[in-house]
């Protein structure tokens, strides 16, 4: 699964494998946005500050995204983003919300 990250390699083996990745690396391995990597950095994904970078243990995300898989529907998802997230979250999934439910009470 390796999402073919473009910055911080190291030859382990046969195989180039990622010593660590960026907001975009890991982007691109979760098919997601780099905002969206952020928000869940900011909800506790393991992360590590260089500086001004930030950089993604890939071993230590698996493990984070796995104990941190939500099977909850989208609708409570995104109520539940829209009443704790911090103000650009929860305004965006209020936004959502109300897009994709339009007929529900939240």
């Amino acid at each position: 699964m390796n999402p073919n990250p473009t910055s911080a390699f190291r030859e382990t083996s046969s195989e180039a494998e990622p010593l660590l990745w960026s907001t975009a690396d890991l982007a691109n391995y979760m098919r997601c946005s780099e905002r969206h990597v952020l928000a869940l950095r900011h909800k506790g994904l393991p992360s590590i500050k260089l500086g001004h970078l930030i950089r993604f243990e890939p071993q230590a995300v698996r493990q984070w995204l796995a104990a941190n898989s939500e099977s909850k529907p989208r609708s409570q998802q995104l109520a539940d983003i829209a009443a704790t997230g911090s103000e650009d979250n929860a305004e965006c999934a209020a936004a959502d919300l109300n897009r994709e439910f339009p007929d529900s009470s939240h």
